[in-house]
């Protein structure tokens, strides 16, 4: 007769649970896969969706749908006064127009980037009727609010361009516009899956996310230059997603600006990483969601 011995089962049963846990990479590209494929799937539904929750946004207004525009302009318009009138802030070789497009150019993505995080938090809770009732699945709700984000934005887009072609600085550059759009998709719908999830577990995160969004609004390089800031400091920059998403669009609008590789490469990994990442986080605790009270 055999004895086993059961620790040698242990450490067998072990090895093979191992080798059958999907790894890490292996994760990610089916997460990517998957949260296309979905996406794809129900591009008609988050079309509609997007142009109604768009039109009961302006609905109520006086100025209806102009706000669009008049939003990121009065922005645009408060921020220079704070940075040109009060601090005085100069570039050598800068006109006081090229500054305004300097500064329009960072704040285009950050205006997307606070909206998404700020309507993000919210967005489960205040649609979770719908998802239960199964009207609309779970992953176009974060989807949506990014979609709503990307389309104001393309206001101050066409802002910056006409001022731009006024300024005779646009150039073939701005045939890396639609890249830029894409990286920045791919990380604001991330951020909008996971701080989706969150908010629903988190009441209090809204309030941490606003914080942070105007923490961000100050220490992002949009109305100064990455070198400006002291070299003690330099991580602040480093690590600051707002700051890549600047430098990619300011490289798509103004002409001559310069870009480095490393720059590229850290925005398209980490758009990649921070979209992956959202939608595991998000897929994991989906159906937690719905029935979360």
């Amino acid at each position: 007769m055999v004895m086993r011995s059961p620790t040698g089962e242990k450490e067998r049963t072990t090895e093979m649970a191992t080798a059958e846990e999907p790894s890490i990479s292996y994760r990610i590209l089916r997460a990517l896969r998957g949260s296309v494929q979905a996406l794809y799937r129900h591009r008609r539904i988050l079309v509609t969706t997007t142009r109604v929750e768009l039109r009961k946004r302006y609905a109520g207004s006086v100025l209806g749908r102009a706000w669009i525009v008049l939003q990121p302009t009065l922005f645009l318009a408060i921020y220079l006064f704070v940075y040109l009138v009060v601090f005085r802030v100069r570039f050598p070789g800068y006109s006081e127009l090229d500054y305004v497009i300097y500064v329009f150019a960072g704040l285009v993505p950050y205006i997307a980037f606070m909206e998404t995080l700020g309507m993000a938090t919210v967005s489960i809770k205040q649609n979770i009727h719908l998802v239960r009732n199964v009207m609309l699945p779970p992953d176009l709700v974060p989807a949506r609010v990014v979609c709503m984000a990307l389309v104001t934005q393309t206001a101050g887009l066409a802002i910056i361009i006409v001022l731009s072609g006024i300024n005779g600085t646009l150039s073939v550059n701005l045939l890396f516009l639609p890249v830029a759009l894409l990286i920045e998709a791919m990380f604001l719908l991330g951020l909008s899956w996971a701080f989706s999830a969150m908010g629903v577990f988190v009441p209090d995160l809204g309030y941490f996310v606003n914080l942070m969004v105007l923490l961000l609004l100050f220490v992002s390089p949009i109305a100064f230059r990455p070198e400006m800031v002291p070299g003690a400091l330099r991580l602040i920059v480093n690590f600051n997603p707002i700051y890549y998403l600047t430098e990619i669009f300011r490289f798509s609008l103004i002409d001559g600006y310069g870009m480095s590789p490393p720059v590229l490469f850290v925005a398209v990994i980490g758009g990649v990483m921070f979209f992956a990442l959202g939608s595991i986080f998000f897929r994991r605790f989906r159906n937690v969601l719905v029935d979360y009270e």
